[in-house]
């Protein structure tokens, strides 16, 4: 089907689609029941320990920093998995304390258009760092929320994503988190939500990892002083 033919195959469809939607709109779901249960309550008791469980669980490395060392943290951990060429957001709260310490690598900020400077990012970059909007106790998971700041390429496609997470933003399970975030408010293209390096089974069903993104997840929790959320 050439690119003329398909244009107005696809209108068809669609238009199909539109007339046979609903002219109401469709009732809110009511999610009482698994806000209830064990998937919508998710992890009790140490969240931080649950987290840090699961996320092992997945094959994440989690280091424990502190509000004034976490960027020395992040330093080490390149260091030791031998990256020199390292990517970064365009801004955000962070950088003020991170760049410094990124010194003496080749940093690569994520300031223009991908089709830019897409070969050197998927060939020559070994890390990208990014921020985490919060963490998922039950499965170990990362909530990212890309933006032009931190556009979603940069936790998916470097060997080594390294996600800086505050532990005051752990909560017991994915549906509490949303309740308390509404991330709805201010809706990106898309969620991320990142369990361990990138993984798949469609061969054979055998689990091989960091077959289509990081080969690699190495969590940096910075022990807040806030609390813990429940």
């Amino acid at each position: 089907m050439t690119a003329s033919t398909s244009i107005p195959a696809r209108s068809a469809i669609l238009g199909r689609l539109r007339a046979a939607a609903p002219e109401q709109p469709l009732p809110t779901p009511n999610l009482t029941a698994y806000h209830q249960g064990p998937f919508g309550q998710g992890a009790s008791g140490d969240l931080l320990t649950a987290f840090e469980t699961a996320a092992q669980g997945w094959r994440a490395e989690v280091l424990h920093a502190d509000p004034t060392t976490w960027a020395t943290t992040v330093r080490e951990a390149l260091d030791r998995h031998g990256c020199r060429r390292v990517a970064i957001g365009a801004g955000g709260p962070q950088h003020a304390e991170l760049v410094p310490a990124l010194s003496g690598l080749a940093l690569r900020r994520f300031d223009q258009p991908l089709e830019q400077w897409k070969a050197e990012l998927f060939d020559t970059i070994d890390a990208g760092i990014t921020s985490a909007l919060a963490g998922v106790a039950d499965t170990g998971s990362l909530i990212l929320q890309p933006g032009p700041a931190e556009p979603r390429t940069l936790s998916l496609v470097p060997p080594l994503h390294i996600a800086v997470l505050r532990s005051s933003t752990i909560f017991a399970s994915l549906a509490a988190a949303m309740a308390t975030l509404h991330p709805e408010a201010d809706m990106p293209t898309n969620l991320l939500l990142v369990s361990g390096p990138s993984k798949t089974a469609d061969i054979q069903q055998v689990l091989a990892y960091g077959a289509h993104g990081p080969k690699q997840l190495v969590i940096v929790l910075i022990h807040d002083p806030k609390e813990v959320r429940p």
